[in-house]
This record gives C-alpha cells, sequence and structure tokens, in this order.
C-alpha cells in the first residue's frame, strides 16, 4: 500500500466547541496528513444520529445519514479516535455511533464492516491528571470487540489547559509524542 493509499478517518468523542480532545485530533490529523494520508474527519455533533432503537431499525432500517456513515467507515484503512473520559468511560456520542454502525443493512451486508480488519490510535486529553486512562481502556474493549485492531500505547495528554499553546497548538515535547503515535499508525497500516 502506498502512502496516498492510506486512508485515516478522524473521530472525537467531545462536541465541546473548545474541547482539547477536538484540538488533539486535529493536530493529529495534520500529522497524518504530512505523513501522506488521505484524512477524512467526521464532527459527531453536527452528525444528527437518533439514540439506537431496534423498534426503530426493525420499522424503518437504518436510518440514511447511518447508511452514510457506514460507506464512510467501511471505506477508510483506520481510525484516530480522541475522546475525553466521562464519569470513568467514553461518552455516549461515540456508544451511540458505534452501536448504529455494527448494524447490518440487510441479511447480505457484511457482519461488523465498518469495523472489522481496521487500526486504531486512540487517544485522551484531560484538564487533570488522569489523561482519560479510563475512557481509553473502555473504548479499546469496546473497538476489540468490533473487530478493530487498536495500537498499543495510546497518546495520553495531562493538563492539557496547561500545554496548548494560544494558537492551539501543543509544546513541542508533546507534539513530537504525538507525531509518533501518528507514525506508528501510519507505519501500521501501510504494512496492511
Amino acid at each position: 500500500m502506498s502512502e496516498s493509499q492510506v486512508r485515516i478517518l478522524g473521530l472525537s468523542g467531545s462536541t465541546r466547541k473548545e474541547s482539547f480532545n477536538s484540538k488533539l485530533l486535529g493536530l493529529a490529523l495534520s500529522s497524518a496528513e504530512r505523513q501522506g494520508a488521505d484524512v477524512t474527519h467526521i464532527d459527531l455533533g453536527q452528525t444528527p444520529l437518533p439514540f439506537y432503537d431496534g423498534d426503530l431499525e426493525a420499522d424503518q432500517g437504518l436510518p440514511e445519514n447511518v447508511q452514510g456513515l457506514k460507506k464512510i467507515f467501511e471505506n477508510v484503512d483506520g481510525f484516530i479516535i480522541a475522546t475525553p473520559e466521562y464519569n470513568g468511560f467514553f461518552p455516549g456520542i461515540l456508544k451511540n455511533c458505534f452501536d448504529w454502525l455494527s448494524r447490518r443493512k440487510n441479511s447480505h451486508d457484511p457482519m461488523l464492516s465498518s469495523f472489522d480488519g481496521k487500526t486504531a490510535l486512540l487517544m485522551s486529553a484531560t484538564v487533570g491528571g488522569s489523561g482519560g486512562v479510563r475512557s481509553l481502556t473502555s473504548l479499546t474493549t469496546q473497538l476489540h470487540y468490533l473487530g478493530v485492531t487498536v495500537l498499543p500505547r495510546p497518546f495520553s495528554l495531562t493538563h492539557a489547559g496547561k500545554l496548548f499553546s494560544e494558537s492551539d497548538s501543543l509544546l513541542s515535547d508533546s507534539l513530537a509524542l504525538l507525531d509518533d503515535r501518528v507514525s506508528a499508525l501510519m507505519a501500521n497500516l501501510k504494512k496492511s
């Protein structure tokens, strides 16, 4: 696989306007682009999805916007996902998205086609000292179940409020570590 063929989808589990996780995701996606990836970013806060409901699915099938998301997910090689930590877990907006995308359009649709065989780099930015470790752990478990290979050593940014500059960049040491993790994802995807 050549560099130009590596396709990465970026998602943030935060919908907050000044989210450190969304800023972190933006930096990671910029790094991936510099390293030759074709990058797509989805803002889940601007992507209206109903709460997963089996009755809705049975009555109407997969909503049109879910079908559109499925196509985007199916056509990438890997993910970069930034997640905040809400009460020790990743946010419901990610879980709801994954619940819908795990559903099949019909009996001929391959199982878990949005996830199976993909690779993900996970990251979290927190204002405290935990770095989102619990949310990263629960998200890793969820993605493994869906067939995603999650890179070891997620990027965990503690005290994020002190590490972002006024221009929303990171201090150089943290930025170098982020670039290193993106490079690891790129290397893994090129081997696939």
